[in-house]
C-alpha cells in the first residue's frame, strides 16, 4: 500500500488485475479495465502546493474505492493516473454506465477554504474478454485508448478499438522511418503551378514534399508532418526542402522561362528557430536564387505562436525582400488583424471556400468581399483548389490576382516538371483554350 493514498501501487496492481481477470472469467462476467488521467494535474502542484496536490490524490482515490457500482480494484499506477477494475454483468450498457460513474467520481468539487476546485479526467477503457483475455494484454489496450483521449484533448473517455492500436502503430512505425528517410533520400518534392489572371502567364510553382516509403508505401505528408514537428525532424526535412526547391529554380533557367516565383512551406517549429533567417538567406545564395524568387508560405498557426522570436524571423527575411504568403486562410483561427500584424506579402484563400463560389453560396460573397478588402490593405490574393471554368470567370472578374487548381495542372513529380518546361519553353500562357473545362497536369502548352 502507499502512504500517500492507501491504494495499491504499481507492482501489486498488476497482480490484483490477474486475480480480477481469473475472477470474472470463473463467473462469466465482465471485466472492465479503466485508466483514469487527471488532466493537467502539474498545474495544481505549481498553484496550491504539492501538499495540497497529495491530498487531492487522496481524495480521488477514495472515490474511487466508493463508487459502489460493483466489485472493484483500485490502484495508483502513476503520479496522477489510477487504474480501476470493475466486475460487470453481461450486458451492453453497463460498461459505458460504469465508466460514465469513474469519471464523475473524480470530478466531483473539492472543497478548499471555502471554494470549489474542478477537476477533469481522460479516461481509456478496455474490456475483457473482447478486448483480450491476458491482464497484461488489458492493460495495454487501455493505455492505447487513453492516449487516444489525450490526443483528442483531455476530458473525455476512449474505448479501446483496434484502430487506435493500428494507428499508434502506424505512428511509431512512421516516426522510426523518418530520420533515415531524410539521408536516404526516400522524399522528393512535387510542383504545382500557379498562373496570373491579370495575363495569364505563369507565375511559378508551390512546393508539395511527398515520401515514398519502400515499405509502408506514400505516407501522405498529412500523416508525417505533424509527427516531424513533434520530434524536432521538421528542421532539417524544412532545410531540404528549401535547397531542393531552389536547386530546381536555379535548373529553370536553362528553359528560357521569365523569372519564376517558387513557393515553400515553412512550419511554425521551423520558425521558433532564432537562425532560420540566415539559414534561408545562405541557401539562397548558394544557389544564386535572388530573394523575391522565394515565398515562404506560413499557415494561420503561426498566429496562435506570435513570439517575438517568429516575427523578428519573418520581418528580418522581407526586409530581406524574401516573399511571404499567409496560406490556407479560412480553415484555422482566421482573424483580420493577422494581415496588419504578420509581415506578409500574399494571402492564399483555401480551397475550401473556392469549391463553392460558383453557387449561390455564403462562400461567393465572402471570397469576394475577402479580395476587395485585402486588396486595399495592399495585398496580393492567390485562389487554392480552382477546379472549374466558372470559378476562374468569376475570380477574374472579382479582380484575384493568382490562381491554382487541377484547372491549371496537378501536382507534378520532376520528371513530369521537366517535360512541361521543355514543352512550354517560352510560352507560359493558362493552360485551356475558350473550350476547355478541366486540364491534367503536364497539360501546360
Amino acid at each position: 500500500m502507499e502512504a500517500l493514498t492507501g491504494l495499491s501501487g504499481r507492482k501489486e496492481a498488476f497482480a490484483q488485475l490477474e486475480s480480477a481477470v481469473h475472477l470474472a472469467r470463473v463467473a462469466d462476467n465482465r471485466l472492465l479495465i479503466s485508466l483514469v488521467d487527471l488532466d493537467r494535474f502539474y498545474r495544481l502542484n505549481e498553484t496550491r502546493g504539492h501538499e495540497f496536490g497529495d491530498d487531492v490524490l487522496g481524495i480521488v482515490g477514495n472515490r474511487l474505492l466508493e463508487t459502489g457500482i460493483a466489485p472493484t480494484t483500485v490502484c495508483r499506477i502513476g503520479g496522477n493516473t489510477y487504474m480501476v477494475a470493475m466486475q460487470l454483468a453481461q450486458g451492453t450498457d453497463t460498461c459505458l454506465h460504469a465508466v460514465e460513474a469513474i469519471k464523475h467520481a473524480v470530478e466531483l468539487p473539492i472543497e478548499e477554504n471555502g471554494t470549489e476546485l474542478y477537476l477533469t479526467s481522460s479516461i481509456g477503457a478496455a474490456i475483457f474478454p473482447e478486448d483480450g483475455l491476458a491482464s497484461e494484454q488489458l492493460v495495454c489496450r487501455a493505455e492505447s485508448a487513453l492516449h487516444q483521449s489525450k490526443n483528442e484533448g483531455g476530458n473525455r473517455t476512449q474505448f479501446y478499438n483496434s484502430d487506435n492500436t493500428d494507428r499508434l502503430q502506424r505512428r511509431i512505425d512512421i516516426e522510426a522511418s523518418l530520420r533515415p528517410a531524410l539521408y536516404m533520400r526516400q522524399f522528393y518534392l512535387a510542383y504545382q503551378p500557379i498562373f496570373r489572371l491579370e495575363d495569364g502567364k505563369m507565375r511559378g510553382f508551390e512546393t508539395l514534399i511527398r515520401w515514398k516509403h519502400p515499405e509502408l508505401g506514400t505516407i501522405s505528408p498529412a500523416e508525417f508532418i505533424p509527427i516531424a514537428e513533434h520530434n524536432g525532424l521538421i528542421v532539417p526535412i524544412g532545410e531540404w526542402v528549401l535547397r531542393e526547391a531552389c536547386k530546381r529554380l536555379a535548373g529553370m533557367h536553362k528553359y528560357g522561362l521569365g523569372p519564376l516565383i517558387m513557393s515553400v512551406n515553412i512550419s511554425p517549429v521551423q520558425l521558433q528557430d532564432p537562425t532560420f533567417p540566415q539559414t534561408v538567406l545562405h541557401i539562397l545564395d548558394e544557389y544564386k536564387i535572388q530573394y523575391s524568387s522565394i515565398e515562404l508560405e506560413i499557415t494561420e498557426n503561426v498566429t496562435l505562436k506570435h513570439s517575438d522570436t517568429v516575427l523578428s524571423s519573418l520581418s528580418k527575411l522581407r526586409g530581406a525582400g524574401v516573399r511571404i504568403a499567409l496560406d490556407d486562410f479560412g480553415t484555422g483561427y482566421s482573424s483580420l488583424s493577422n494581415l496588419k500584424q504578420l509581415p506578409i506579402h500574399c494571402l492564399k484563400i483555401d480551397k475550401s471556400f473556392i469549391k463553392a463560389i460558383d453557387l449561390p453560396s455564403a462562400e461567393r460573397l465572402i471570397v469576394e468581399s475577402l479580395i476587395e478588402l485585402v486588396h486595399k490593405l495592399g495585398l496580393e490574393v492567390i485562389a487554392e483548389g480552382v477546379e472549374y471554368r466558372e470559378q476562374y470567370d468569376l475570380l477574374k472578374s472579382w479582380g484575384c490576382d493568382y490562381v491554382q487548381g487541377f484547372l491549371f495542372g496537378k501536382p507534378m513529380e520532376p520528371e513530369q516538371l521537366d517535360l512541361s518546361m521543355i514543352k512550354t519553353n517560352d510560352k507560359q500562357d493558362l493552360p485551356f483554350g475558350e473550350g476547355d473545362v478541366h486540364v491534367e497536369a503536364g497539360a501546360i502548352k
